[in-house]
C-alpha cells in the first residue's frame, strides 16, 4: 500500500484570529510557502511596545552605571558612606536586571509574531484545512491543529511480511514500485528488527513519483530482484 514519506498536522504555541488561509487541500506547497496567517495587529503591537520597553531600560541602566561610577569615584575621596555605595550597587543592579528582562521580553515578541504565521516546514501536499479566515484559534493549553500536510516526494510502499521473507532483503536493495501498470524505481529504506503484535515484519521501499499525482492508499506491487 502506498503512504506518504511524512504527515504533518501543524499548529503554533500563539492564539490569534485567523486573517488569512493561503493555500487549498489538494494544492502542492513549496518549502517555506505561506499556509495561513492570524491577524498580525495585536502581535506587531506588542513586538513596539516591547521595543520602547527594551529602551527605556536600557536608558535606565546606562544612568544607573553613570551613577555607580560616581558614587564609587565619592567613596574613595571618603566623601559618602559604605552604606550609600551599597545602596548605589543594588540600584544599578536592579536595572541590569530590569534590562535583562525587557531583552528577553523582545525576543519572545519577535517568536511570537513569527509563530503568527504559518509557513510550510517542507515541499509537500496540503491534505486537509481545519479552519478558516475570522475563526479565533485559542492555543492556551493544547496547540489547535490547523493545517495537515504530507511529504509526497518521495513516496513510500509499505508492507507486513512474515519471517520466512526477510531472508534475502537488506537495507538499501534496489526494487521495482509499480502502481496502476506504471513502474518506478526504488530501495528498501526499512527492515523491521522485531515482528508486530500479528508477526509480520514491516518493510518500507521510498521511490519518486514524479508527476504522476500518486496518493496514499493506493495498492501498490513490489518486485525485489
Amino acid at each position: 500500500m502506498l503512504d506518504w514519506s511524512q504527515r504533518t498536522v501543524l499548529s503554533t504555541p500563539v492564539s490569534g484570529v485567523v486573517s488569512k488561509v493561503a493555500v487549498s487541500p489538494g494544492e502542492r506547497v513549496a518549502a517555506g510557502q505561506l499556509l495561513l496567517q492570524f491577524d498580525q495587529r495585536p502581535f506587531e503591537s506588542a513586538l513596539q511596545d516591547a521595543s520602547a520597553q527594551l529602551r527605556k531600560h536600557g536608558l535606565q541602566r546606562d544612568e544607573a552605571r553613570r551613577e555607580l561610577e560616581r558614587t564609587r569615584e565619592l567613596y574613595e575621596r571618603t566623601v559618602i558612606s559604605v552604606h550609600d555605595l551599597s545602596l548605589q550597587e543594588i540600584n544599578f543592579a536592579v536595572e541590569e536586571a530590569d534590562y535583562s528582562s525587557a531583552v528577553v521580553a523582545l525576543d519572545t515578541a519577535k517568536l511570537q509574531l513569527e509563530y503568527s504565521t504559518l509557513q510550510a516546514p517542507y515541499a509537500g501536499l496540503v491534505l486537509y484545512i481545519e479552519v478558516s479566515a475570522g475563526m479565533t484559534v485559542i492555543n492556551t493549553q493544547q496547540a489547535t491543529p490547523l493545517v495537515t500536510l504530507a511529504q509526497d516526494r518521495p513516496m513510500r510502499a509499505v508492507a507486513q511480511v512474515p519471517a520466512t521473507a526477510l531472508d534475502d532483503l537488506a537495507a538499501g536493495q534496489t526494487v521495482s514500485v509499480i502502481v496502476n501498470d506504471k513502474r518506478f524505481d526504488g530501495k528498501l529504506d526499512k527492515l523491521a528488527a522485531e515482528p508486530d503484535s500479528s508477526g509480520q515484519y514491516s518493510l518500507g521501499f521510498s521511490f519518486d513519483p514524479g508527476e504522476t499525482g500518486l496518493r496514499s492508499g493506493l495498492p501498490v506491487l513490489v518486485r525485489i530482484p
